[in-house]
């Protein structure tokens, strides 16, 4: 069953709660807690507010219902999210799950975001202060993205996302956060170093594409590199049923030599290499985090066929699905 409640309503079965049970504590001067325990499912919400502009929220939550939550116009810090298990989609439409990130800033326009049911959802945030984040690339401002420096220096009111996979120095990081083991003011120096850590690796992936593009637009034009990024955006968020080249190429306004040289020069594969990665990728998600077996997975990947799924499978990751869903090495984080 699917729920839908608003933002507002959302936050108030958290306070609820709160009040009820009583379940908010001080553990630190800088941490607090927040349970999460009713008709729609449990878990809790770690706080931790520290130095530097710099605040962590730690979400735990298993649902029992689908909830999509209806998100009013808002503004975002500098966000820095990190979703470690679970599945959630985004007002944009994309999805946000295992091993992936994204680092948002500015005005987000209304619309709904779903949390998905019976699998539990660990996700990671990082908030910093505009100002302090600003503070940290005043030197850089020509080697971010000009809609990123202009919101840093509040001279625009647009929004910026950029999402990423979560690399082993990223889970390294946050699997120290989720486990540290100190207390009081060394916790709190030590969640700072993490987290700042974390910031640091994720805007060195935002220069570094910014500059490839730069580099690219040399090549391909810049608007044209927005439209090459729309269109990996379509296959990701069609990824069980993608559009034909011709289509994905009408779509973003390009033809389609336009098309496969962009993906070439953006991304070094094309198109639809890029699709058999993502999809691979996914259904290597679904059998370390769900517990669909390997024809569910091949079907929602996309493949109408169980063997040529497992034969991709295998040539991608060296090892056929239905073995890989049985060892008992998947997971490497959190275990």
């Amino acid at each position: 069953m699917t729920i839908t409640i608003s933002s507002n309503n959302w936050e108030d079965f958290w306070q609820e709660e709160q009040q009820k049970l009583n379940n908010t504590s001080c553990l630190n001067n800088h941490e607090h807690i927040l349970s999460f325990s009713n008709q729609l499912g449990k878990g809790y919400q770690q706080q931790f507010f520290l130095h530097s502009g710099l605040s962590i929220y730690i979400h735990k939550l298993e649902l029992i219902d689908n909830i999509v939550e209806s998100i009013h116009s808002q503004k975002f810090l500098p966000e820095f999210a990190f979703h470690l298990n679970g599945k959630r989609k985004l007002v944009d439409g994309s999805y946000h799950q295992a091993g992936e990130n994204f680092f948002a800033i500015g005005p987000c326009l209304s619309g709904t975001q779903e949390w998905s049911a019976n699998t539990p959802t660990l996700k990671v945030d990082i908030h910093i202060e505009p100002n302090i984040l600003g503070s940290y690339l005043c030197d850089y401002h020509q080697k971010i993205p000009s809609e990123l420096n202009q919101l840093l220096q509040g001279t625009d009111e647009k929004f910026y996302f950029h999402s990423g996979k979560t690399t082993a120095q990223m889970q390294l990081c946050l699997h120290q956060i989720l486990n540290c083991p100190y207390q009081g003011i060394i916790q709190r120096i030590y969640l700072e170093s993490k987290a700042l850590e974390l910031i640091s690796i994720r805007l060195q992936e935002v220069l570094s594409e910014h500059e490839s593009r730069c580099s690219t637009s040399k090549v391909i034009g810049a608007n044209d590199i927005e439209r090459i990024h729309h269109a990996r955006e379509i296959l990701r968020c069609n990824f069980e049923n993608p559009p034909s080249l011709p289509e994905l190429a009408r779509k973003v306004g390009l033809n389609q030599r336009q098309l496969k040289q962009g993906f070439r020069a953006c991304f070094d594969t094309t198109a639809f290499g890029y699709l058999h990665d993502y999809r691979m990728e996914q259904a290597r998600l679904l059998l370390t985090e769900t517990q669909m077996g390997v024809t569910q997975v091949a079907y929602g990947v996309g493949y109408a066929s169980l063997p040529s799924f497992s034969a991709a499978f295998r040539k991608k990751f060296g090892i056929c699905p239905r073995t890989y869903a049985t060892t008992k090495e998947k997971k490497v984080l959190l275990e």
